[in-house]
């Protein structure tokens, strides 16, 4: 066996150890959010009895519990994958739905929303909503390129140019909620990111839109893993880079602005999955990072939200501010790690 095959096989059996640890934590962490609230129940009953709940319409205990539970594992993968394409594409290790602003845009433009109309379970308003926080999702993100363009478009200055437009953004969309909404301490629970309101609804965009950008991503897997070490080997595989920049950076967009749009900015996530995935394989190879950001972002949420409902009850905390507590570290340490990626300059 050449000394190329060996390390192949080794990177896999990494990676198939490691998917199966972070995967199996994952189960267990989810059998303990489905039994854990003000009272304790058998996570297996719950599960059976709340699938019927949720099929019936009719949300009991269980049903609810279930779909909570639920919203976290799809919310976690889809922030990851986000993240996920967001670094790739940017060949930043900084780089996150939050991070960019993109977050912040969406929550602002369906905060402004909400000004002309409530939120309803109807089709139309459901599809509303979604392209509502896409369109400010992008806009944040051009936003954020466009200023770092003017300072070379280094990791540091999208960082930095980042943070400026998602604080504005973020800050223009606390005016409305509290000049026109009475409940406020709810809308802005929902702002800092919650799924103390889950619903079916708001998982089927979610779930949809994910499907359609791993089936895109499949089929672009070669000029996709060639983006990450030149844009000439793209070329060579027949791909313009820029455009396949532009078709991901829309899906990573989308995908965060859709979990906007029903669970308020949830940050980090998208940043630590795909980073802390990386350090734990020894590799960028998508085909090992992908899988694993998805399970590992599933997991920070899920953890996340079952340490926020039962700290200190009976006081619900906010999924954004625990994820925040792991995610935090991880951005400080890809800071610190910047240099391996090339992107220290200024």
């Amino acid at each position: 066996m050449s000394s190329l095959d060996l390390f192949i096989k080794r990177r896999r059996k990494r990676f198939l150890i490691a998917f199966t640890l972070i995967t199996s934590v994952l189960l267990i962490v989810f059998l303990a959010h489905l039994s854990l609230g003000y009272r304790f129940l058998n996570p297996l009953e719950v599960f059976v009895e709340g699938v019927a709940q949720v099929i019936s319409r009719n949300l009991g205990v269980e049903g609810y519990r279930l779909l909570r539970a639920l919203t976290a594992v799809v919310v976690g993968a889809t922030l990851a994958l986000s993240g996920c394409l967001m670094q790739v594409t940017t060949k930043n290790p900084l780089a996150d739905p939050y991070i960019l602003g993109v977050s912040s845009g969406a929550l602002f433009m369906v905060v402004l929303s909400f000004m002309f109309a409530q939120p309803t379970a109807h089709p139309l308003a459901i599809a509303l909503r979604t392209l509502t926080a896409s369109s400010g999702g992008m806009l944040a993100y051009l936003l954020t390129m466009f200023i770092a363009s003017k300072a070379g478009t280094t990791p540091t200055s999208v960082l930095l140019a980042g943070v400026a437009v998602g604080t504005f953004f973020y800050s223009a969309s606390l005016l409305p909620q509290y000049v026109m909404f009475q409940d406020i301490h709810k809308l802005i629970a929902w702002s800092m990111g919650s799924f103390v309101s889950p619903s079916p609804e708001a998982l089927v965009p979610l779930i949809v839109v994910s499907a359609a950008a791993l089936i895109y991503i499949y089929l672009v897997r070669s000029p996709l893993n060639n983006l990450q070490i030149s844009d000439d080997f793209v070329r060579q595989t027949g791909y313009n880079p820029m455009n396949l920049r532009r078709c991901l950076t829309f899906l990573a967009s989308l995908l965060a602005s859709v979990s906007v749009a029903w669970f308020g900015v949830i940050g980090f996530v998208g940043l630590a999955a795909p980073h802390i995935s990386r350090r734990v394989l020894g590799t960028s190879g998508l085909v090992y990072v992908l899988p694993t950001s998805l399970v590992l972002g599933s997991l920070i949420l899920t953890a996340s939200d079952l340490i926020g409902k039962t700290l200190v009850p009976p006081v619900e905390i906010p999924v954004n501010v625990i994820a925040s507590m792991i995610g935090a570290p991880t951005l400080a340490l890809a800071i610190v790690e910047l240099k391996r990626y090339g992107g220290g300059g200024s």
